[in-house]
């Protein structure tokens, strides 16, 4: 006698198949975006620290870098262009050929440590958009305060900008808006420049 093993067949259908098939590119697609977004954030981050690490590398470059960007002469090569002299009990083993020329590879000067013009965008903070003088009167005040405040022309008839500024890391235009506030300017717009 024979027992039944218990085992099932499963058939699936055309439609089985093809919602199978669209649920796995859904799945695939919901992945793909999470990876994008995580991406575009941790390079976000990244590109403030590695704005860092490119000012403090830009400060002190180190000769290692230096003699790495630079190529290397081609070698010459001295065996025919002068004949061979051997002597009784050498080997046939080249000598190396001996370079009498100076050395191309000295390092460059070291760069001057005053700060280059910084990548990527600049951003300033407007305070407010008042008549020329005391637009004037304002920026003057902040100027005594410590912050790089300037006025410049806004798109209305006869009234300019006061704007602090220029920064280039967030954290400096966060620190800025903190001290307005402290100053008496919560209503502070930071524009791109």
């Amino acid at each position: 006698m024979t027992q039944p093993s218990g085992e099932k067949e499963l058939i699936i259908g055309n439609k089985q198949l093809i919602s199978l098939f669209f649920v796995v590119v859904a799945l695939c697609g919901v992945f793909f975006a999470m990876g994008y977004m995580v991406r575009g954030n941790s390079l976000k981050g990244s590109v403030s620290t590695s704005t860092i690490a490119a000012d403090s590398s830009a400060a002190a470059p180190s000769d290692t870098t230096v003699r790495r960007q630079q190529p290397e002469p081609p070698a010459e090569n001295t065996d025919s262009a002068a004949p061979s002299t051997q002597h009784a009990g050498e080997s046939d083993s080249p000598t190396p050929p001996i370079d009498t020329k100076p050395a191309l590879d000295t390092p460059a000067p070291p760069k001057p440590e005053t700060p280059e013009a910084e990548p990527g965008p600049a951003f300033v903070v407007q305070v407010g958009a008042l008549a020329r003088a005391d637009a004037e009167d304002t920026a003057r005040t902040l100027r005594e305060q410590h912050l790089p405040a300037f006025t410049a022309a806004s798109s209305k008839e006869n009234l300019y900008r006061v704007l602090v500024g220029p920064y280039h890391l967030t954290s400096e235009v966060a620190e800025a808006k903190a001290k307005l506030k402290t100053l008496g300017f919560s209503n502070t717009i930071v524009q791109k420049q």
